[in-house]
């Protein structure tokens, strides 16, 4: 998608100025960080996402000034991931793990994104 997208976000593209480029944020989760049972095909596709955000974000932010930024979500209320991972019997003890004993929100995540793309 990021290279596909590359034609029109690097600086001189089309609907593009000489001096500017576009932006690229990437959504991944912080599974992989450490173990998660079960979860080693999201573990590898989100430690996927990570790379090609960093390595993207070297090549083309030097290139093309293109902005990559990757957010890195924890557990989000009323998803369908929190479902499986951690159903509401067992999210109620979980939350005393997380450093705001409470979970994210989906507001959270659009907020965030808002902030990076100005």
């Amino acid at each position: 998608m990021c290279f596909e997208a590359l034609k029109y976000l690097k600086k001189g593209g089309p609907g593009k100025g000489m001096s500017a480029g576009g932006l690229i944020i990437n959504i991944s989760a912080t599974l992989h960080y450490t173990a998660t049972w079960y979860q080693i095909h999201v573990s590898a596709a989100k430690a996927g996402v990570d790379s090609i955000t960093r390595s993207l974000a070297m090549e083309w932010g030097t290139d093309y000034d293109i902005r990559l930024n990757g957010i890195a979500l924890g557990p989000i209320q009323g998803t369908p991931g929190l479902r499986k991972l951690a159903p509401e019997e067992m999210s109620k003890g979980n939350r005393e793990m997380i450093p705001l004993f409470k979970f994210g929100e989906k507001r959270d995540i659009a907020m965030v994104s808002l902030y990076l793309a100005f």
